[in-house]
């Protein structure tokens, strides 16, 4: 019952706030108290959004789009309008409960024909259903006009009676500018209302709601009154039927809803406002013809055509659009600027380096020996001594050099598509330039990407064509075929599978770059000359401790109190996204582990509860152990940082990123670096505003017997230890 409760009272709230994109309570309940400033629109509003939620809900509609308001907004507008318009009677209740219905019908056939191709349906059920009601009403003898809007003397004077009115127009008489007056007259009339406080009270719900829409809904506004005053149109009519709620509705929509909010959104908004206002005037004086009213018509016209333009699109530049939708600007874009840093490169395949142990880059791309021109972007190994010597020995045998017939792996998943196993290695400082690239391989990873591993030695390779590998499988050994005066592996990725075609430019996912006795992670980058590189070496007890399978429970509890524990669930959703999930404080931490790397991608709920501090703590995990590496990464702004600070940074966050929070781990003790039974991991989430640390939490867990043993969180006068149960 408790949840059913509020189930429907949140289908009830969210219809309100969802008019401004919004889910946020608050704001909800400002502007249901500005509808009832008029007691019958205020009913007959909440009415419609209760009557079409449960229609939607009895004909077996999504329980989430019910919840999240995505019927009840279209309601709201209907029944206000509806409620403008004409008395309430018999015959206004009968038309009433057909017009939500065939609202719904709008909603859902609106929503089907524009969802293929991603696009939104904004206010047009609403005005679709509308209309048909205004033009048929005509018709309907008992179905009686409000006179009241139209002699709007008699009424004012009439509801100036009313306490309630009274207060509603307490400020209208308030010393402001034009601008400002207009801005909250305008604010009020989308729900039919014309009071400066409503107003007020709206754009304050607005600016708790969202300090970017806020923003965006002055910018809307203001550059909807300059251009009027510009084309010489009376302002005035920016607070009649909705017209000035066209602009904010805009600016909200295309600058920070539908889109990542940035420099580039606020100024499409300047420049779509003309375009905004030559709908609004021509589609008004066309319905006209028919007595109707344009009411949000404009902005879902333009929105629904920008939204295509953007959507096709070859290259998504400077305007990017919203692919997981938050309800929040502020959310959206730190979660977008996080997101794109950390997996830029999540659509590429991970190759790895194609060998065992350390190798030396002999020569990398645009090199100056052989990677030339349509051959530049591809890379030689060696193996080198302490002595940076290549060789043992004299170095006049093939078999005095170290990477003479030395494993050569597959870098990914892939299918031989061909095989060149003929040419003889050469003699020490003899090349074969009739069969340049030796005995070679081609692997087909699919998708168009192919790579040619080039110089093997003669018999040496293990594999046939057609042969599918994943990737670390041995394919052949290393020799010195071909152009190549010594034993060494030449790697080159490809976009077409012939032998020798033009090399492409491609990022090697993790390997491990060593300087001196210092080793470097690299993630997503292509080695460089002369540097001496390796894959990076995982470690089974790390590997397990971080196999969360669906299903299965993680339980922390405190060392110092027993009484003190919470146990979360692993789950996957329809997206095959892992995830754990706290019912005590309704959160989710959203994960992922691709074999090398496990990382946390996401949170939402409580950020006072511990599984926010096991989220940052488990940000990013290598799953190696080199005692003393770091591993960096950047947080979401807002997920750690002062809260205060933070709303100094949703002001500027379309422009500027001044707080941030970074992220830092390494292994810190291991008692064997090739198969540790006990590993020790610390990690820390720092806040930096313009460069200096203002905040700062340390972590370190604690790994045995395949799994996390202990997760302590660490501050500067105590610490706190969780025991860990993996079930």
């Amino acid at each position: 019952m408790v949840l059913q409760f509020r189930f429907w009272l949140r289908s009830i709230l969210n219809s309100y706030a969802q008019i401004f994109f919004s889910l946020n309570t608050v704001l909800a309940i400002l502007i249901m108290l500005v509808t009832f400033i008029n007691p019958f629109a205020g009913s007959v509003g909440l009415a419609a959004i209760i009557l079409i939620n449960i229609f939607a809900y009895l004909f077996g509609f999504a329980r989430h789009s019910i919840e999240e308001g995505m019927f009840g907004f279209n309601a709201l507008l209907l029944g206000l309008a509806l409620s403008f318009e004409y008395k309430f009677s018999t015959a206004f209740i009968f038309v009433f409960f057909s017009a939500i219905l065939m609202l719904l019908f709008h909603t859902v056939w609106l929503s089907n024909r524009l969802g293929k191709y991603g696009l939104p349906y904004l206010g047009i059920p609403f005005l679709l259903t509308y209309w048909a009601v205004y033009l048929a009403s005509g018709s309907f003898s008992l179905l009686s006009l409000q006179e009241e809007y139209i002699y709007t003397t008699n009424y004012v004077a009439n509801a100036s009676k009313s306490p309630i009115y009274v207060f509603a127009h307490s400020l209208d008489t308030w010393d402001i500018s034009l601008f400002w007056k207009s801005y909250f007259r305008t604010l009020s009339a989308t729900f039919f209302q014309n009071s400066v406080l409503a107003g007020l009270a709206i754009a304050l719900g607005l600016l708790y709601f969202s300090r970017i829409a806020f923003i965006l809904s002055l910018l809307g506004f203001g550059s909807a009154f300059f251009s009027f005053e510009l084309l010489g149109i009376n302002t005035h009519l920016l607070t009649d039927y909705l017209v000035g709620s066209n602009f904010i509705f805009m600016a909200i929509a295309l600058g920070g809803f539908y889109v990542v909010p940035n420099k580039w959104s606020f100024l499409s908004v300047l420049l779509l406002t003309p375009i905004l206002t030559i709908l609004l005037i021509s589609s008004e004086k066309i319905l006209a013809v028919f007595q109707l009213k344009a009411f949000t018509l404009s902005f879902s016209l333009l929105s629904i055509l920008f939204l295509f333009f953007l959507h096709s699109r070859w290259w998504h530049k400077f305007i990017q659009l919203v692919v997981i939708q938050y309800y929040s600007a502020e959310k959206t874009i730190y979660k977008h600027l996080s997101t794109t840093k950390r997996f830029k490169n999540a659509h590429l395949a991970k190759l790895a380096l194609p060998f065992w142990g350390t190798w030396k880059v002999s020569q990398g791309y645009e090199g100056k020996i052989t990677h030339l021109g349509e051959w530049s972007k591809a890379l030689d190994f060696v193996i080198e001594d302490e002595q940076h010597k290549t060789y043992q020995g004299t170095g006049e045998q093939l078999k005095d050099y170290y990477c003479y017939d030395k494993p050569v792996l597959a870098p990914f998943d892939a299918y031989i598509y061909d095989i060149l196993n003929f040419v003889e290695d050469n003699p020490i400082n003899n090349v074969d330039t009739h069969h340049n690239w030796g005995n070679s391989l081609i692997l087909n990873h699919q998708n168009g990407l192919f790579t040619q591993l080039s110089h093997l030695k003669k018999d040496s390779i293990k594999v046939r064509i057609g042969d599918f590998v994943t990737k670390g499988t041995l394919l052949a050994t290393c020799g010195s075929s071909g152009r190549s005066p010594e034993p060494h592996l030449h790697f080159q990725v490809q976009l077409s599978p012939q032998i020798g075609s033009k090399t492409y430019a491609y990022p090697i996912a993790y390997f491990i770059e060593k300087e001196q006795s210092q080793y470097s992670l690299k993630t997503f980058e292509i080695p460089k000359e002369n540097s001496l590189i390796s894959n990076v070496e995982t470690v089974d007890l790390l590997k397990n401790a971080y196999y969360w399978q669906p299903n299965k429970n993680i339980k922390l509890t405190n060392s110092q109190n027993p009484k003190d524990s919470i146990t979360w669930k692993i789950f996957t959703d329809a997206y095959n996204r892992s995830y754990l999930y706290c019912a005590k404080t309704k959160s989710t931490l959203w994960f992922a582990n691709d074999g090398t790397m496990f990382y946390c991608y996401d949170f939402e709920g409580d950020t006072n509860s511990l599984l926010f501090k096991f989220y940052l703590a488990n940000y990013k995990i290598l799953l190696a152990c080199y005692v003393g590496m770091p591993i960096t990464d950047i947080f979401p702004t807002h997920h750690f940082t002062s809260s205060t600070l933070l709303l100094l940074q949703d002001i500027f966050a379309p422009f500027v990123i001044f707080l941030k929070a970074h992220y830092e781990a390494f292994c810190k003790q291991s008692d064997n670096p090739n198969a540790p039974k006990m590993i020790k991991y610390e990690s820390k989430a720092s806040t930096y505003f313009f460069g200096r640390k203002i905040k700062s939490l340390s972590f370190e867990m604690n790994f045995s017997n395949n799994q996390m043993a202990s997760f302590i969180i660490k501050r500067k006068n105590h610490s706190t230890t969780y025991l860990c149960d993996f079930f």
